[in-house]
């Protein structure tokens, strides 16, 4: 199905992952054993003084991914790089990147979340472009990314990032702001995508990731740099979400079959795909706060404001009629056909419920009280001091690409109902 849709990144699903079928990939995405390049021999990919092959992943156990790492190191140069954190620090990947300079890597292989694949593609660039990864950050970034020759591969083992085929990378400067850097040069030649990588994944990684994919296609759906393209993208991916996030959560729990996780994560791709067409909006941008003042994770922070700003987009005609399409689909999907049909508000309430139920089921944060170690303010100074701090999502270029503007008194409002 993904392998289908025109991307500017290869999509590869293997069945199963294992050693032989990545070196086929990395033979293929790298070009290292094709014309141009002398392979000294065949125990040895890269080739006699080339760099090796620079391995980013996640610091977290993964006995299947070190397992077909271990054997794949009998046949290429790999340099192992684990130092990555959520929400992924400048001054983390300028140390990555500062030891990869000295390493001249052939390639670049990231395996793991998003913030591993983002760190990827941050290292990636900065193998071939000159500062520091904070100078190419915010409204007032002072360089461009200009151009990438070395290659990347994209592994995600999350159900939800679509990092490996999007141009976007999200990382925290070193005054705790949290930035998306938007350019081609971040999008990856090849992604591969296993259901291997996905079959053990804990429940609430799957929650968490899940429900960013899903943030994702409704996004794009509401967005005003929506096209018919993007549109169908959007549709697709988020009825793919809606259908196989719960069985896929339940899977991870051993209460049902892990097919539902192999779908989630073809499906969190096509999201990424489709936002790659237009960016995310609101509901990305105030999660941006979230994480940078409470440490939420990317997707707990996607999910906190969703029917809030849900409620918001439903006021433009055009978002309304697309969202009606898609909820009559959910609807259908359910089996809920069977029963009398809705009226159109009927049909958009049972959505606005499903997006709800989702959260509530899985365990997502959807007040501030649901956040661990937040302390409810006190007094109403309290809380108009945290909501004063959602006023710097005002400068996210995401923020303007919701239909309905989204003012600094709309947001403090939405703020303050979160506190009761």
């Amino acid at each position: 199905m993904i392998g289908a849709i025109a991307s500017p990144t290869n999509i590869i699903e293997l069945p199963q992952f294992t050693a032989a079928a990545l070196d086929e990939v990395l033979v293929y995405s790298t070009g290292l054993s094709g014309a141009g390049n002398v392979v000294a021999s065949t125990n040895d990919r890269t080739g006699a003084g080339a760099g090796p092959v620079l391995c980013i992943i996640d610091p977290r156990p993964f006995p299947l991914r070190d397992r077909v790492l271990a054997d794949l190191g009998r046949r290429w140069k790999l340099s192992i790089m684990d130092q990555v954190v959520p929400n992924p620090a400048s001054k983390d990947i300028m140390a990555m990147a500062e030891a990869a300079r000295q390493q001249r890597p052939a390639a670049v292989l990231g395996i793991g979340g998003g913030s591993t694949l983002d760190s990827a593609k941050a290292v990636a660039m900065l193998l071939e472009n000159p500062g520091d990864l904070d100078e190419y950050l915010g409204p007032d970034a002072s360089r461009k990314p200009q151009s990438r020759c070395i290659p990347l591969l994209l592994i995600p083992t999350t159900t939800g990032t679509g990092s490996e085929v999007t141009r976007f990378g999200v990382y925290t400067v070193r005054s705790g702001r949290k930035y998306t850097l938007n350019s081609p040069v971040l999008q990856a030649e090849t992604a591969l995508l296993s259901p291997d990588l996905v079959a053990d994944l804990p429940p609430a990684l799957v929650a968490a990731t899940g429900y960013d994919a899903l943030t994702h296609a409704l996004e794009t759906l509401w967005n005003k740099n929506a096209t018919a393209l993007s549109d169908r993208l959007a549709l697709e991916a988020a009825a793919a979400v809606l259908r196989s996030l719960e069985p896929a959560w339940r899977a991870s729990q051993g209460q049902g079959p892990a097919a539902a996780l192999a779908e989630l994560q073809q499906a969190a791709t096509l999201a990424g795909i489709a936002f790659n067409k237009t960016g995310t909006a609101a509901i990305h941008a105030l999660s941006f706060i979230l994480s940078e003042e409470w440490h939420l994770s990317h997707g707990a922070a996607c999910a906190f404001f969703t029917q809030n700003i849900f409620d918001i987009n439903m006021q433009d005609p055009a978002v309304r009629t697309k969202f009606l399409t898609l909820a009559k689909r959910v609807y259908a999907e359910a089996g809920e056909s069977s029963a009398s049909p809705l009226s159109d508000e009927g049909y958009l309430q049972y959505l606005r419920d499903r997006l709800v139920a989702l959260k509530r089921l899985m365990g997502l944060p959807d007040r501030f009280s649901d956040i661990p170690g937040f302390t409810l303010p006190g007094n109403a100074d309290e809380q108009e001091k945290i909501a004063a701090l959602f006023d710097k999502a005002q400068n996210d270029f995401k923020l303007k690409n919701n239909p309905v503007p989204c003012t600094p008194e709309l947001v403090r409002k939405l703020v303050l109902e979160k506190l009761q």
